[in-house]
C-alpha cells in the first residue's frame, strides 16, 4: 500500500554520510512508489519552540512563521516520518532538535503519523555513542504513540565520504523499499 513518507534531514553538512544514508532510503521508498517528501533543515529556517502555547490554543497553528509552516503541512499528510541525523555529542543535531521541539504543534491536533524510522551516522566506533539518541527516539515514539519501523546506526563515519560503498546504504535502500 502506498504511504506518504516525510524525510527530515538534520545534518548541517551537505552531502555527508547521513545525507547519503537518507537518500538511499528515499531511493528504495520511491522505487516502491511511495510518496516521498524530503526536507533538509540546513537549507530552511526552523526556529526552536518558544513555549508560547499558541499552537495548543490554535489547533496546530504555530505563532512562528518560518519554514516549519510548510513542513507541518506535509506532516499532517504523513504516514511515516523518517529522521536522518549525524550524532553530535551523543544526540541529534541542533537543527533536528529544533524540529522535534516544534512537533509540539500536535498537542491539540494530533499528526496522522503511524510510524517512524531513525537513520543515524557518527564518527566514534562502537554503539555507545548511539545509545542516548536511540533512547530519545524511543521516548519520542512512545509519546506520540508511533510504531518503530526501524533504526539504522552506522559508526566510524568521520570523513564526509566514509559511507560510500558501505553495506549500510543497501540496508537503508531495502528498508525504504520494504517499508
Amino acid at each position: 500500500m502506498k504511504k506518504n513518507i516525510t524525510i527530515i534531514y538534520g545534518s548541517p553538512r551537505k552531502n555527508g554520510n547521513s545525507d547519503k544514508l537518507g537518500q538511499a532510503f528515499a531511493k528504495g521508498a520511491n522505487m516502491s512508489n511511495h510518496s516521498v517528501s524530503e526536507f533538509y533543515l540546513r537549507d530552511l529556517k526552523v526556529n526552536g519552540c518558544i513555549g508560547c502555547e499558541f499552537c495548543y490554543e490554535n489547533f496546530g497553528e504555530c505563532s512562528q512563521k518560518d519554514d516549519m509552516v510548510s513542513i507541518s503541512k506535509r506532516l499532517y499528510e504523513t504516514d511515516i516520518l523518517v529522521l536522518v541525523t549525524p550524532i553530535y555529542y551523543q544526540s541529534f543535531t541542533a537543527q533536528l532538535k529544533s524540529f522535534i521541539d516544534r512537533l509540539y504543534i500536535s498537542e491539540n491536533k494530533p499528526l496522522p503519523i503511524s510510524g517512524a524510522i531513525l537513520l543515524a551516522s557518527y564518527a566514534t566506533p562502537g554503539e555507545e555513542m548511539s545509545l542516548v539518541t536511540k533512547m530519545y527516539f524511543d521516548t519520542l515514539l512512545d509519546y506520540h504513540d508511533w510504531k518503530n519501523l526501524g533504526n539504522l546506526f552506522v559508526s566510524g563515519m568521520d570523513d564526509k565520504n566514509d559511507i560510500d560503498n558501505h553495506t549500510i546504504l543497501e540496508e537503508a535502500f531495502l528498508l525504504g523499499k520494504n517499508v
